[in-house]
């Protein structure tokens, strides 16, 4: 009987089947009997009947086989140790996967560390920034506070400068005023004793014009 393409259902009932037959073929062998191979290498698309009864023979065959099942317990143990190996690489995952995790949360944690001490670090140059620009300030306030007393200084200076002065002309003015004071009364003074003299000659001159006139009467 010959099959061309086949429907997808009825193709994968052919390979569950073929699967079946394969199975016990490797049964056969771990039993000691000889394998029958069940198909050819063909196409996908094509079914070969002769291959599900070369699995049904073969599992005849096993059945009748005194060591069927000697080699059923050992598909058994053979399926033990699977999971027991399957089991093992579960653990090994599972430590790899809890060795990840906590290799994660180590970098985490670093991460964070590293993140607090650039924050520490940060606020350490803050403030040293803060205090620095504290300082200068201070010290522009000082500078000011220097300039302004000086200016003050200077302008008392220039008032003491400027009364000094006023004192100095007015007691100039007040010399001067005494030297024409002087001067005055000394010229007054001099007039006066000048009149005086004059009055005094005036007077002589007439006492003698009198004394003479007596005299010149006398005579006669």
């Amino acid at each position: 009987m010959s099959f061309t393409r086949m429907s997808k259902h009825y193709r994968a009932w052919v390979i569950a089947s073929a699967a079946a037959g394969a199975a016990v073929v490797g049964t056969t062998a771990a039993a000691g009997l000889a394998p029958v191979a069940l198909a050819d290498k063909k196409d996908d698309n094509f079914f070969d009947p002769e291959a599900l009864e070369r699995g049904a023979k073969a599992l005849r065959e096993f059945n009748k086989s005194p060591f069927a099942k000697q080699a059923l317990e050992l598909q058994r143990q053979q399926e033990i140790t699977k999971q027991a190996e399957a089991k093992t690489k579960e653990a090994e995952f599972k430590a790899q996967a809890k060795a990840y995790a906590k290799e994660q949360e180590h970098i985490r944690w670093e991460e964070q560390r590293k993140t607090m001490s650039e924050e520490a670090q940060r606020q350490a140059q803050l403030a040293q920034y803060n205090d620095e620009l504290a300082r200068k300030r201070q010290q522009a306030e000082h500078e000011l506070q220097r300039q302004r007393n000086g200016e003050m200084v200077s302008l008392q200076e220039q008032a003491a400068a400027r009364k000094e002065a006023e004192r100095l002309r007015i007691e100039q003015q007040i010399q001067a005023e005494r030297r024409a004071a002087d001067r005055y009364s000394a010229d007054l003074q001099m007039e006066v004793e000048r009149s005086r003299s004059l009055a005094e000659a005036e007077g002589r001159i007439k006492e003698n014009r009198e004394n003479e006139d007596v005299n010149r009467r006398a005579a006669l």
